[in-house]
C-alpha cells in the first residue's frame, strides 16, 4: 500500500490549497495537482471540489479522508509497536517447556526476565519434547527449553548446560557394588548391577526415557518396568517409597522438597543430558528471543 497518497490528500485538505500543500510536501504545485488528478481518476471520483475557494472536500472525498485517517493511524500504531519491540519495551514471546523445566527451570528464569523486560508478554506452553518439536515447526511457539537429543534437523539450538541424570533408588537400598561418593557428590553404581531391579520410567515420548532406553540397550539390559509416569516428581516420590528405581535430572533431585527422599546415585558411564534453548532453523531472529536466551544462560 502506498501511504504517500494519504499524506498528499490529507496535506491538501489541511491547507485547502495546492500551492501551500506542495510547499509543505517539498514538491512542485503542478506535480501535486497531477498526482491528485491521477489518483481521482483511479478511484473514479473527485476528492476535492475545485470550484470553491478555499478547496473543500466532496462527499466522496470526506469518505476517503475518513478512511485515510484510520489507515494512517493503524500504520502509526504498527510502527510504534515494532519500534517498542525492537527496543525490548513491548512484545510477546511464545515459550514452550517440558513439565520438568516448567517446575524447576522456569521459576528461576522468569523473575529475572520479567524484571529486566517488564513490557514483554510471555505465553507459556507445557508439552513433551516430541510435541514441542512439532510446535516449533508449526510456528505455534517461538522457542522452547528442552534437552538433547533433538530429532528434527530443522530445529536449531543453543546449549545452556549439561547436568547428570541420577538414579533414584528406594531410601533403604544398599548394594555391594556401590562406590563411595566423591566430595560433594553422590555414590556411584553401574547400570549392569541393576539388571534384576524394578524400574519406574517416563513415558516413551519423553526425552529422558529415550536416553535411558538407549543406556539400557547399550548395557544389554531389558528393564523390568513396573510403572510409567509423565512426572519426574512422581517418579522421585515412588522411588522414595520403595516402588522401584527411576532416573531423574540432578536439578530435580536438588529442588525436590519432599520429606522422604530416595537415595541418589551417579551412573558410572557419565549418564547426563544437555539443556538447550531451541528454535526453528533459519527463522528470523528477534531481539526478544536473543534477550530471553541471554537471560537463561545468565541464570542457569
Amino acid at each position: 500500500m502506498d501511504l504517500k497518497q494519504f499524506e498528499y490528500v490529507l496535506t491538501v485538505m489541511e491547507e485547502k490549497n495546492f500551492s501551500r500543500a506542495a510547499k509543505r510536501l517539498f514538491i512542485s504545485q503542478p506535480s501535486l495537482s497531477q498526482y491528485i488528478s491521477r489518483l481521482e481518476n483511479q478511484l473514479g471520483f473527485e476528492i476535492f471540489d475545485r470550484s470553491t475557494v478555499p478547496l473543500t472536500l466532496t462527499y466522496e472525498g470526506e469518505l476517503y479522508v475518513e478512511t485515510a485517517l484510520k489507515v494512517t493511524e493503524m500504520f502509526d500504531n504498527l510502527n510504534r509497536r515494532v519500534r517498542e519491540s525492537s527496543q525490548l519495551r513491548a512484545g510477546r514471546l511464545n515459550l514452550g517447556l517440558t513439565p520438568s523445566k516448567a517446575a524447576n527451570t522456569l521459576p528461576a528464569v522468569l523473575p529475572v526476565f520479567k524484571k529486566r523486560y517488564p513490557g514483554i508478554e510471555l505465553n507459556i506452553t507445557e508439552a513433551t519434547s516430541f510435541q514441542l518439536e512439532n510446535m516449533i515447526m508449526e510456528g505455534k511457539i517461538d522457542l522452547c527449553i528442552m534437552n538433547l537429543p533433538i530429532q528434527n534437523k530443522n530445529i536449531a539450538y543453543e546449549p545452556i548446560m549439561t547436568e547428570n541424570l541420577l538414579l533414584a533408588a528406594p531410601h533403604d537400598f544398599e548394594s555391594p557394588f556401590e562406590q563411595p561418593a566423591p566430595i560433594g557428590g553422590y555414590p556411584v553404581i553401574e547400570l549392569k548391577h541393576l539388571r534384576d531391579e524394578n524400574f519406574i520410567l517416563m513415558h516413551p515420548e519423553q526425552r529422558i526415557r529415550q536416553i535411558t532406553d538407549s543406556s539400557f540397550l547399550s548395557a544389554g539390559i531389558r528393564p523390568k518396568v513396573v510403572m510409567e509416569t509423565g512426572s519426574i516428581d512422581t517418579a522421585i516420590r515412588l522411588s522414595a517409597s520403595g516402588v522401584g528405581f527411576s532416573f531423574v535430572p540432578e536439578s530435580s533431585a536438588r529442588f525436590a522438597g519432599f520429606i522422604k527422599q530416595p537415595k541418589y546415585y551417579n551412573i558410572n558411564d557419565g549418564f547426563s543430558w544437555t539443556l538447550v534453548v531451541a528454535y526453528k532453523n533459519n527463522s528470523a531472529g528477534t531481539k526478544i528471543r536473543e534477550a530471553f536466551i541471554e537471560t537463561v544462560k545468565a541464570v542457569i
